[in-house]
């Protein structure tokens, strides 16, 4: 991996990192609805993805138009790393010195009732959404261990995003 791969996708990965702390500082300071609202979701994916492909843009250009599949998904992996270690890292803040206890405990019931509404629309048996209700009255979101916990799939989520992505950027071989 070259120094223009690291450096590209870590300064990439700043510019997303302090935006997705824009995003959530949005969220949870002024509108807590957002939080279970699917399409809020679906926007902070497209904006991982999309400084991902700016990345390996930057990179390519700055590599003379040939990039690896290796060269690819590094730039892109390096870049969501960066920015999501910095809301990984933002989100711990905020939740132990920043929030207040009644925005948790709001906080919880929105989520709570939020899985709810998608096991009833699914049809799913009450007998599992009880088990949802039972889970949530010791389930903490807030702790370093939920919060990393989520930090972890959701890179791992992003990374097989990052695969395809780096799929179609690479340049093939001609024979």
């Amino acid at each position: 991996m070259t120094d223009i791969i690291k450096k590209t996708g870590f300064s990439i990965g700043l510019i997303l990192g302090v935006l997705l702390i824009l995003l959530s500082s949005y969220i949870y300071f002024l509108d807590l609805a957002l939080l279970t609202n699917v399409w809020a979701g679906v926007s902070t994916l497209a904006l991982t993805v999309i400084f991902g492909i700016i990345s390996i843009v930057v990179v390519k250009g700055k590599l003379d138009g040939f990039i690896t599949f290796k060269e690819a998904f590094s730039g892109y992996f390096i870049t969501i790393l960066t920015g999501s270690l910095i809301s990984c890292f933002y989100l711990i803040l905020l939740y132990n010195f920043f929030l207040s206890a009644e925005t948790k405990e709001a906080i919880i019931i929105a989520m709570r009732d939020f899985d709810v509404s998608l096991l009833e629309q699914n049809l799913m048996p009450q007998e599992n959404i009880d088990k949802t209700l039972e889970v949530y009255k010791t389930f903490n979101p807030f702790s370093i261990s939920t919060v990393l916990t989520s930090f972890i799939k959701y890179l791992l989520r992003d990374c097989l995003i990052g695969f395809l992505v780096a799929l179609i950027f690479r340049n093939k071989r001609t024979l």
